[in-house]
């Protein structure tokens, strides 16, 4: 288990990233010059942007029909008086990123709950087992990072419990076809009992 090292003299995209369902995790870095960068591991490659974290995950958030502001609002309805919310980026994706720690803190780590495959602990930080089974240490315990992304599920199921709900009732409220066609006159169904 190696833990992800950045080098500092890759060259970095000037282009927006969107998080995608091949996003594995965001990992912030310091340039040489003290900008803000991330490093963003997919399941196929490797991506270097030149944005925060956060700006990536609010700037995704936009591009799926929402704002992080709104996400978080989302995440807290679900997850009364919880703390470190997880952010649903695309409902029909289901894509949900987890925040490490603040997400206000630059160096806050966000992972998609989906791509999680295993944790390991290590001593008090953790080393997580991605689904291309790279592996990445956090500075985060086991515990921390199991019960945000608990929460994740939980917002992910949630949104699609009421998807399905809503799809299920607006079902219900449409008629294919003019009722009249399924009422049997009453003359002429006791003309046909008679024959």
């Amino acid at each position: 288990m190696k833990k992800f090292q950045h080098n500092i003299q890759k060259e970095v995209k000037e282009v927006p990233y969107i998080i995608n369902e091949l996003t594995m995790i965001i990992l912030p870095w310091y340039s040489k010059h003290a900008y803000l960068n991330s490093t963003i591991l997919e399941l196929y490659q490797e991506v270097d942007v030149n944005a925060g974290s956060l700006a990536i995950v609010n700037q995704s958030c936009i591009y799926y029909g929402s704002d992080l502001k709104g996400r978080l609002h989302h995440a807290s309805m679900i997850l009364k008086g919880q703390r470190m919310l997880p952010v649903l980026i695309s409902e029909s994706n289901r894509i949900c990123m987890v925040p490490t720690c603040s997400p206000y803190k630059p160096e806050c780590v966000w992972l998609s709950y989906k791509h999680v495959k295993d944790i390991v602990p290590k001593e008090n930080r953790t080393v997580v087992i991605l689904s291309n089974n790279q592996h990445v240490e956090l500075d985060i315990t086991r515990d921390a990072l199991e019960t945000r992304l608990s929460r994740a599920a939980r917002v992910v199921s949630t949104q699609g419990y009421r998807q399905e709900q809503m799809t299920d009732l607006y079902k219900m409220q449409v008629v294919a076809e003019d009722a009249n066609l399924y009422t049997l006159n009453k003359d002429v169904e006791h003309d046909q009992l008679e024959q």
